[in-house]
């Protein structure tokens, strides 16, 4: 079986990109994947659009995982490109602010937490993953994740860095990061922001692009090499 590093790398990424914003070991009784807890070590690696939590043994011998979609405009535009709606089984996504009424602005990714701060919890779209390229639309589903917050500060940060959604203020901080520097750019960044409720990094633009439906059962998803 081959590494998670060669199965992130199948999605365009690497635990090098400066999109990257957390790359942590979580132990399998600090975490539940649709109430099940999944044996061995596991690997939280973030970016700023996506998380992908991958099990493993020895050094980083992939054994299975998922990825999540933390960004409500990829959400939405997979959903659209799989011609699922957000309410189709198993899909099943509820509507965070529901009283929008343009699909544009619709928010479906979920994060709490726990008044204590113990834990938090993630609903969103995602799939399994492997080592292809395309993915039938089947495997599309809802994921409920209950994550612990971590045993120290750091790694409490880190955590939250990599299942949390950015808003505006943290935008300006991944414009730096990524590059967009300049005034005009800026302003176009926060600007897709306010319009559309979400942020796409330049990695997940050429993967939305890239979307085609193959036939009326299957859909290329984020696997697809660019």
């Amino acid at each position: 079986m081959a590494s998670y590093h060669r199965v992130l790398r199948t999605f365009g990424r690497t635990i090098d990109d400066n999109t990257l914003e957390c790359d942590y070991d979580i132990h399998p009784w600090d975490i539940l994947i649709d109430n099940q807890r999944w044996p061995g070590k596991i690997r939280l690696v973030g970016y700023i659009d996506v998380f992908f939590l991958m099990c493993y043994s020895g050094e980083s011998r992939f054994e299975h995982g998922i990825i999540i979609y933390k960004d409500d405009e990829i959400i939405r535009q997979l959903l659209k490109k799989a011609g699922l709606r957000p309410e189709d089984k198993p899909i099943q996504l509820e509507c965070i602010n529901d009283k929008e009424e343009k699909e544009a602005l619709r928010k479906y990714y979920s994060l709490t937490t726990e008044k204590d701060g113990s834990k938090h919890t993630i609903v969103s779209l995602g799939h399994p993953i492997n080592l292809s390229t395309k993915y039938p639309k089947s495997k599309l589903k809802k994921y409920t994740i209950v994550l612990h917050k971590g045993h120290t500060p750091a790694m409490q940060k880190e955590i939250l860095r990599g299942v949390m959604q950015h808003g505006v203020a943290r935008l300006l901080t991944d414009a730096l990061k990524l590059g967009v520097v300049s005034t005009a750019e800026l302003i176009s960044k926060v600007k897709e922001t306010i319009l559309s409720g979400s942020s796409l990094d330049a990695v997940t633009t050429r993967s939305m692009n890239a979307l085609t439906s193959t036939n009326p059962h299957n859909i290329s998803l984020s696997g697809d090499k660019l």
